[in-house]
């Protein structure tokens, strides 16, 4: 990640007022807008391609479900309620039973994440030019296009100053077992190390897309209409001419009036749940190729270690560490932040163990295991608009969980800690990694605590129609006008975090509409 360290600049040169955007009260009874391209979503995807299409010159207008500005409180439910899709409710259905979280708000996930940056692995890259006969998005051609984000995300490997204990302590394992790894690369040049990313960027520091991208498209033209639910594609002559919804009241949920947009070109950028889920709300999920299919996740699950000294894994850069092993690869464990409740949760301290789990509480650590899925999913639409999701575990990446979280006990005990727990049925404490790795031999999906925040794929970008929704260009193969830009195109699962590559396809994909125009 040595790359990424030179992007760390002053955080002034980074970081910009938010872009302001309309709300509620601007639409009224009702509003109508013209454009040369409507954009639908406000994260990533959507903020990168905006500046992009925006800075070429064209009349760009973005919308968005959640709020106008942003609604921070370190609080869970707060966030869920104004910050993250379907409030924070969406779960797959399958063999086992996973939540899934998504952004809401001009700046989209990146509001409420832990702006991690990492760059798209070079073999999935090269794997993804070869499959679409795309040189442009090979690794060698990509690397300038990293470069340009990176620094205008400021992304730079974690101070540290503002690291906190369980990221050192997690460094310090690494070093000690001579693996690759160490302080993770974060979109964060003004991080003071508070540790509630999930909630929300208290102090400014993170490089969210309302703070980088869309000031710069705001500065070249473009407008952003926010809470405004959309909820159809127009379409004539067979060919996409521009998008309809209505106005929804970020505190009440009043439905307010219809907005109608007519534009030249449509972007759908509501991410790899929120795009497939508003094709096939809009009817178009079976007229536009496999909508939906295939959906990736990067499912994970977390350990906890004892150790004999504080750590409070609550303070500190978010996700502030990371390591590769060489014998798993499309496995990467990272730094688990998460307030103290979730903490006990994750520990198994509940019920009658809860006061002890407080008494230990300040000297828990802990990481997460992240695996580039095999397994897939799919995603439709309930006739109320939520998303209906399914998944379908493949054995292995649960066979690679469990050696995840066993090298990840490694790690954690060679920087200093102890006893170890893990939030799975019937797995007791455990004292050493290969007493662990004992435990889990017969412990199957079902037993498992998971999570997932990575939804991608769902759309994918494909030369062949009946494999992908859109071309290697961003346009619908069977619905001229319509373009998608967000973690839904990606060809396979990324096995990193997907927010720089995001932003990365989104300005890829903006300058070929440019070429275009």
């Amino acid at each position: 990640m040595d790359a990424d360290a030179a992007y760390m600049l002053p955080s002034d040169q980074v970081l910009r007022d938010a872009a302001p955007a309309d709300g509620f009260e601007a639409i009224g009874s009702g509003r109508d807008f013209t454009a040369d391209v409507v954009i639908v979503g406000a994260g990533p995807g959507g903020g990168s391609i905006a500046r992009v299409l925006s800075e070429g010159g064209l009349d760009v207008l973005v919308l968005e479900e959640g709020p106008a500005s942003s609604r921070f409180r370190p609080n869970y439910a707060h966030t869920a309620r104004y910050h993250m899709q379907e409030s924070g409710a969406m779960v797959a259905r399958g063999r086992a039973m996973m939540p899934i979280a998504a952004g809401r708000g001009v700046g989209g996930g990146t509001l409420i994440n832990s702006a991690l940056s990492f760059r798209a692995p070079d073999t999935v890259l090269d794997d993804w030019a070869e499959l679409l006969d795309e040189p442009g998005l090979s690794s060698a051609a990509m690397a300038s296009i990293y470069d340009e984000i990176s620094a205008m995300v400021g992304v730079g490997v974690t101070p540290d100053a503002i690291a906190g204990e369980n990221n050192r302590l997690i460094v310090r394992g690494i070093e000690k077992l001579g693996l690759d790894g160490g302080l993770a690369p974060r979109s964060t040049p003004g991080c003071v190390g508070c540790g509630v990313c999930y909630f929300g960027c208290p102090s400014g520091g993170k490089a969210s897309a309302d703070r980088t991208f869309f000031p710069r498209a705001v500065n070249a033209g473009c407008r952003i209409q926010a809470e405004v639910r959309v909820n159809e594609v127009l379409t004539e002559g067979g060919r996409a001419v521009g998008v309809r919804g209505f106005a929804l009241h970020p505190d009440t949920l009043e439905r307010g009036g219809t907005v109608t947009v007519r534009a030249a070109r449509v972007v759908l950028a509501a991410g790899g749940i929120g795009t497939p889920r508003l094709l096939w709300t809009t009817g178009l999920g079976t007229a536009l190729g496999p909508v939906g299919e295939g959906l990736h996740v990067h499912p994970g699950s977390t350990i906890l270690a004892e150790c004999d000294h504080t750590v409070e894994m609550w303070k500190g850069a978010t996700q502030g560490a990371y390591f590769h092993h060489p014998d798993l690869p499309g496995v990467l464990p990272h730094t688990f932040s998460a307030p103290p409740e979730a903490c006990l949760i994750a520990a198994g301290f509940i019920g009658a163990k809860w006061q002890e789990g407080l008494a230990l509480l300040p000297k828990l650590c802990g990481m997460l295991v992240m695996v580039s899925d095999k397994g897939s999913g799919r995603v439709r639409a309930f006739s109320d608009g939520r998303a209906d999701i399914t998944y379908d575990f493949d054995d292995e990446d649960i066979t690679r969980t469990k050696r995840g979280l066993v090298e990840v006990a490694r790690v954690l005990q060679a920087g200093g800690a102890g006893r170890l727990h893990v939030p799975i049925f019937g797995v007791p404490p455990t004292e050493t990694p290969e007493e662990l790795e004992a435990a889990l031999a017969s412990r199957s999906l079902t037993d498992f605590t998971l999570y997932a925040a990575h939804p991608m794929s769902t759309c994918r970008m494909h030369t062949d129609a009946d494999k992908g929704v859109i071309r290697p260009d961003g346009q619908a193969h069977n619905l001229p006008g319509l373009y998608i830009s967000d973690a839904s195109v990606f060809p396979t699962s990324l096995g990193v975090n997907p927010q720089l590559t995001t932003m990365a396809m989104g300005t890829y994909l903006g300058r070929k509409m440019l070429k275009g125009a």
